[in-house]
């Protein structure tokens, strides 16, 4: 009888503690590329190379924030293709401005993967570090 009385009390207060734990983990704020410093830094060419590697290579740069010194081939708004094959998709909390071909630049943003069909390096949560006078 004791016993069931104390299972009682005991079960749902483990359920309440792993229900607030639970929620804790989920509501944790995102991830702000902008703000944090890159861990490398290169042209867009040498991080397809780098990727296109395999598994082995590419595991150090996967979920990196990566700084990229590149000439732009395309923007939509919001997806800006760079030369050498990245393609990125902008920050959408921070304001950016549309970009034009040609123009030569330094972004940095989050790597997320290869894709080995089109042989380029997708990337999100871009913006700009600096546009070089021209």
């Amino acid at each position: 009888m004791q016993n069931r009385k104390l299972w009682r009390v005991v079960l749902p207060v483990v359920g309440g503690l792993l229900a607030g734990v639970g929620w804790l983990m989920m509501e944790q704020p995102h991830r702000d590329v902008g703000s944090e410093a890159p861990a490398f830094q290169m042209v867009p060419a040498e991080l397809v190379g780098l990727l296109s590697q395999g598994d082995s290579v590419a595991a150090p740069y996967l979920n990196s924030v990566v700084e990229l010194y590149a000439v732009v081939d395309a923007d939509d708004g919001k997806r800006a293709t760079f030369e050498g094959g990245v393609v990125a998709s902008w920050d959408t909390i921070r304001p950016h401005p549309l970009l034009e071909a040609g123009t030569l630049l330094r972004v940095k943003g989050r790597v997320t993967g290869y894709d080995d069909l089109f042989e380029e390096v997708r990337m999100d949560g871009l913006v700009v570090v600096e546009t070089p006078d021209r």
